[in-house]
């Protein structure tokens, strides 16, 4: 706790938004419009904070491992030579990996021979695998938007626009969102919008749901809140969870996130909903649940401190070095953010979260062999 009051006495008000900030703003914004028990409440915001303290200690591990001079270091492949990020392979990859996303696009909709966008009911015979794949256009486009420094603000929004409307076809609001807070992410840290800005896309993309959602009950026939209905619905699943089945799953949860892409197991969503007695249907347990249904209540501690201290470090590695680095951070914090209701529990977005350890795991090397 001293490490937060301290941070927060020195805290700069020009100082940009984090994923923590946000972190903690959501969750509380969750907590408050659902009906949730209060010690269901005061776990998922004792997690959240948690998490922003951790986000700090990452931040400060930057400088401690000296890692704000990486660019006299020597690169691993050629240690006569500093390292400096290629962004003209970055970008190249970035492009390669958009190519392969709206490729496998095409193929899940030939797959399901039918567009899920206008017939929610065929979304369950998409093909998981391809639709695993078509998240590379998200990841890809992030990328390019980081390494190429020419991109105006004008095209870089049509071309979130198109491509938004590329991933939209399979049905998936939660892509289109990740699109858009990846790349307003990249934009923002890459000082190419202003903080004022930020908060009024944002706005934007809430009012791009909110529509989408009641398209979707539009053409279910369905009525009611799309938004806060939702948010209810899904808070109190977590309740449940706390309550009756706490420490229960013992890893089943994340542990059906990576098999039941290979068809072993069933989704770790359907075992969430199979568990409460609700069947035929897939239901999100928050980030919170999934963990505390999985670990225990103590299971918050290691999950959100780590998850805080790593993506605290890779925050001022991208800030730093742009390029591949920013456009994977981007995606990470804004499937945290979109995770406070869905969790992280798809096999294609905990390996987006490697690939990031990973390229924080080179930094580090890069150093380490410096000296």
């Amino acid at each position: 706790m001293e490490l937060l009051k301290n941070h927060l006495r020195n805290i700069d008000v020009n100082e940009k938004i984090k994923a923590h900030h946000l972190f903690v703003l959501l969750t509380s914004f969750y907590i408050l419009f659902s009906s949730i028990s209060s010690f269901s409440g005061f776990l998922a915001l004792f997690s959240a904070i948690f998490f922003y303290m951790s986000y700090i200690v990452g931040e400060r591990l930057y400088y401690i491992l000296n890692l704000d001079d990486i660019s006299n270091c020597a690169s691993i492949f050629n240690l006569k030579k500093p390292y400096r990020p290629n962004y003209p392979k970055h970008y190249k990859f970035g492009l390669f990996l958009m190519f392969i996303g709206i490729l496998f696009i095409f193929f899940d909709i030939l797959w399901v021979k039918d567009i899920p966008l206008f017939d929610p009911t065929s979304r369950r015979f998409l093909n998981v695998s391809f639709t695993a794949l078509s998240h590379l256009l998200l990841l890809g486009w992030a990328i390019v938007v980081a390494s190429n420094f020419q991109l105006s603000r004008i095209r870089i929004a049509l071309y979130s626009i198109v491509f938004s409307a590329l991933i939209m076809l399979l049905g998936y609001r939660t892509n289109v969102m990740i699109l858009f807070l990846s790349i307003l992410f990249v934009m923002y840290y890459s000082n190419k919008i202003k903080t004022k800005e930020l908060i009024y896309s944002t706005f934007g993309i809430f009012l791009i749901l909110l529509s989408m959602s009641i398209l979707r009950l539009y053409v279910l026939g369905s009525g009611g809140n799309p938004i806060f209905s939702r948010i209810d619905l899904t808070m109190s699943i977590f309740d449940i969870i706390v309550k009756n089945f706490n420490g229960v799953f013992n890893g089943l949860i994340h542990y059906c996130s990576i098999y039941s892409y290979i068809g072993t197991f069933p989704g770790p969503r359907t075992v969430v909903a199979n568990s409460i007695g609700v069947y035929g249907v897939t239901i999100t347990p928050t980030i919170f649940g999934a963990v505390i249904g999985d670990y225990g209540t103590l299971g918050i501690i290691p999950y959100f401190g780590i998850l805080g201290i790593f993506l605290g470090l890779f925050y001022k590695i991208s800030e730093s070095l742009k390029g591949i680095y920013l456009g994977v951070y981007a995606i990470l914090i804004s499937y945290l953010l979109v995770g406070i209701e869905t969790g992280i529990l798809d096999f294609d977005v905990i390996l987006f979260y490697i690939f990031g350890f990973i390229l924080c795991i080179y930094i580090i090397l890069l150093k380490i062999l410096h000296y």
